[in-house]
């Protein structure tokens, strides 16, 4: 006789990793732990994978910070928080704040989305205000410009509550298998009437801007209102499963494929080379994990080049520092420039001179 197996939800070709965000209990940090002074339009990012991102030139001022505080149910974990330092209470109609999240498109194939197989997608989360009211959730599928919009309610002020929102699916269009923006996942704090002038975008349709936030409340009206979030999980199916715990060295290695900052207070290495010409080195490095594409380099601090057996000899300060990497994706190398008096060929090593400033890093971010 023969049998039949019914694969369950979320089963099959859908194991593995449940959760699409990455760091979605806040843990890692290699930017810092403190953003401040965000109004006027600013873009960063902030906690790893996280960005805050504004439209318009609104007038009020917001800090993005990491919280020690989480829920009981999410053990140890860490926190985002928001909190209004200048109050607006009139946000002109093109102004808003929100988190987002850009997942890689290949990481969104198993949405199978533009096919008859096409997933729902569940959101949950842990979040705390001092503000309650409608606030709004969105994806966007960017290959197509397709939108969808959910919203949850904060009941009670200052107290954690465990939100869940479901997506449904989308049979319409499909996500490019590359390693492009494949779904942005939203967060909004605020927004004005450009953006909620409309019908709120329940079902999966073209972006169109006054659909994706009607309803939401103005976090930014009240100076010290605050807003915390942990445990984002974006998962495929319509039910929402415990938040999938992942070690700190398993999230930082997801973490730098996008970003990777070398820092430290005494003496952090950065990677060894050779003198190009009298004041300018090739520093080769070798990053931690295969990057999403040729990062951007930067740098800051104290940040010195050594030809010497000991740090302290022959030391010259970095001047100016340009990179790409090479074709080898888990490979750079930097050109510094720095002070002269080295020959050509001499072997060298970069570092951060006792400086917990000192940092190079390597941006890949979508």
């Amino acid at each position: 006789m023969a049998l039949t197996t019914v694969r369950p939800e979320g089963m099959g070709f859908d194991t593995g990793r449940r959760n699409l965000i990455i760091n979605g209990a806040m843990q890692v940090a290699q930017r810092g732990t403190s953003f401040a002074t965000m109004g006027e339009g600013d873009s960063q990012y902030t906690l790893d994978r996280f960005k805050w991102q504004e439209s318009g030139t609104p007038t009020f001022e917001m800090t993005v910070t990491q919280d020690s505080s989480s829920p009981d149910e999410m053990g140890n974990s860490k926190s985002l928080k928001v909190e209004v330092t200048t109050a607006d209470a009139t946000l002109g109609s093109n102004e808003r704040a929100r988190i987002e999240q850009y997942i890689e498109a290949q990481n969104c194939q198993g949405i199978r989305k533009g096919t008859s197989a096409a997933k729902k997608l569940t959101a949950s989360f842990w979040v705390k205000s001092s503000k309650t009211g409608t606030y709004i959730v969105e994806l966007q599928e960017n290959d197509n410009d397709r939108s969808n919009s959910q919203s949850y309610t904060i009941s009670s002020a200052n107290t954690w509550e465990y939100k869940t929102v479901t997506f449904p699916a989308d049979t319409t269009g499909t996500i490019n298998n590359d390693n492009g923006n494949g779904i942005t996942f939203r967060m909004y704090l605020c927004a004005g009437t450009l953006y909620t002038s409309g019908t709120l975008a329940t079902s999966w349709q073209s972006v169109t801007t006054g659909n994706q936030a009607v309803g939401q409340v103005n976090l930014a009206d009240t100076a010290s209102a605050t807003w915390f979030v942990t445990g984002i999980q974006l998962e495929l199916g319509e039910n929402a499963s415990d938040f999938e715990h992942r070690s700190y060295g398993e999230e930082l290695a997801l973490c730098q494929r996008y970003f990777h900052r070398t820092t430290g207070s005494t003496y952090t290495p950065h990677g060894g080379g050779a003198v190009f010409d009298a004041d300018t080195s090739d520093i080769h490095v070798h990053l931690p994990q295969s990057m999403r594409t040729s990062p951007s380099l930067s740098f800051g601090g104290n940040v010195r080049v050594s030809r010497g057996s000991a740090l302290t000899t022959d030391v010259v300060a970095v001047t100016n520092a340009t990179g790409t990497s090479s074709s080898n994706p888990c490979v750079a190398w930097l050109r510094a420039d720095h002070g002269s008096g080295y020959n050509t060929g001499d072997a060298v090593y970069c570092f951060s001179d006792n400086d917990a400033t000192g940092h190079v890093s390597y941006d890949a971010e979508l």
